[in-house]
């Protein structure tokens, strides 16, 4: 009982290098490097940029834009000014964002095994500044066209609510696969039948408003109206995607982080072409190439001695 209460004092940043291994294995330190040098890196600081840049142009064209269709409510409409305020936001967040993602590259450059994670991190937090701003900016046109302004609090918390219970069932599972089955967090399991509950209703009560409401009377365009109604979660369910595709990622480079030396000692990687930072970084990709051309080699030599091994065995059975 003690060793379960002891890990249950862990969180999912808390892990030894040994239990880091579990996520941490050869492929995902090889792929690390193999996208490690200084072209792919500037390559992928402009996908950084437009993942947050693509979020500001929309909500720039969103926030001017009016709705003229006798379908919304143009009274429902935010006024300029709050549209200007969110725009403000957005460009603050996105110039700092932008200053960030210079300054980690500068930094990171003597470290270039991280390249990986650190493109992970601002993919993901890039396009989430500019999905909640979407999600926020779309809020008042969708409450527009359902003519009704309760919708705006309930696509909020629906849009916090969901986002949790990823962030949970995210979290949950990685937990246990780095402490098996000694983990058991009973916070993360009220909290995550707590945005059950929540989900489900707030859909149900959506949906109720939705019926009783006349919102299909006089639509000309069922599908565009469908896009508006539902834009705050259609936004949203971008980052999602992104977040459940990069969380793991993101957790293995912060591990690899950690651990760096023992990875690097673990693996048979030198220094120069772990770090780089003392290299032609040309010379570097190829050393990098070979080293990983041979373990290759070495891999498919033991797969074929295991095979005949086992091939041997069943002989003589």
């Amino acid at each position: 009982m003690n060793g379960v209460r002891k890990k249950n004092q862990k969180t999912i940043l808390d892990a030894t290098f040994e239990e880091s291994r579990k996520l941490v294995d050869e492929s995902y330190v090889e792929e690390a490097l193999k996208v490690s040098s200084n072209k792919q890196d500037r390559n992928r600081f402009w996908g950084e940029i437009v993942a947050i840049l693509v979020g500001t142009a929309f909500v720039l064209l969103l926030g001017k834009s009016s709705c003229t269709n006798s379908t919304y409510d143009v009274k429902l409409l935010w006024s300029g000014s709050t549209f200007n305020f969110w725009i403000v936001c957005n460009l603050i967040l996105t110039f700092g964002f932008v200053l960030y993602a210079l300054v980690e590259k500068i930094r990171i450059r003597k470290t270039k095994f991280l390249r990986d994670y650190d493109f992970n991190q601002k993919i993901t937090i890039g396009l989430g500044i500019s999905c909640i701003f979407l999600s926020i900016i779309t809020l008042s046109i969708t409450a527009s066209c359902l003519h009704s302004t309760v919708f705006e609090p309930l696509y909020v918390i629906l849009n916090v609510v969901i986002s949790c219970k990823i962030i949970i069932k995210l979290y949950d599972e990685e937990m246990s696969v780095l402490y098996s089955n000694a983990y058991q967090n009973h916070r993360i399991e009220k909290a995550s039948r707590a945005a059950d509950w929540i989900s489900k209703n707030i859909v149900v009560l959506g949906a109720i408003l939705f019926v009783i409401k006349d919102l299909f009377s006089g639509l000309k365009n069922i599908q565009g109206v469908l896009l508006t109604i539902f834009a705050p979660l259609l936004f949203m369910a971008i980052w999602w995607f992104m977040l459940w595709f990069y969380f793991e990622k993101i957790l293995k480079g912060f591990y690899l982080k950690k651990y760096s030396e023992q990875y690097r000692q673990l693996y048979g990687y030198s220094r120069d072409e772990w770090y780089g930072d003392k290299v032609d970084d040309w010379n570097r990709m190829k050393t990098i190439e070979k080293h990983l051309k041979l373990k290759e080699e070495e891999r498919k030599l033991k797969q074929k001695i295991d095979q005949d091994v086992k091939g041997k065995s069943e002989d003589e059975e």
